[in-house]
């Protein structure tokens, strides 16, 4: 799990837990309650510990 303060236009404090990949409609990314923005730096760390989570790494 990696969190996140209230940056990238997100109203609350958010995580992304890598740990438990599921799929969800684009348009919630886009427009919904879960749109915002990560740096690419937080990107690269989120990729990775999906990574490891499913095994490719």
């Amino acid at each position: 799990m990696i969190d996140y303060p209230k940056t990238g236009g997100l109203s609350k404090v958010s995580m992304a837990k890598c740990e438990q990949v599921t799929t969800i409609d684009k348009s919630l990314l886009v427009r919904g309650p879960f749109s915002g923005r990560v740096s690419d730096k937080k990107m690269n760390e989120i990729e990775k510990a999906i990574m490891i989570s499913i095994g490719i790494i």
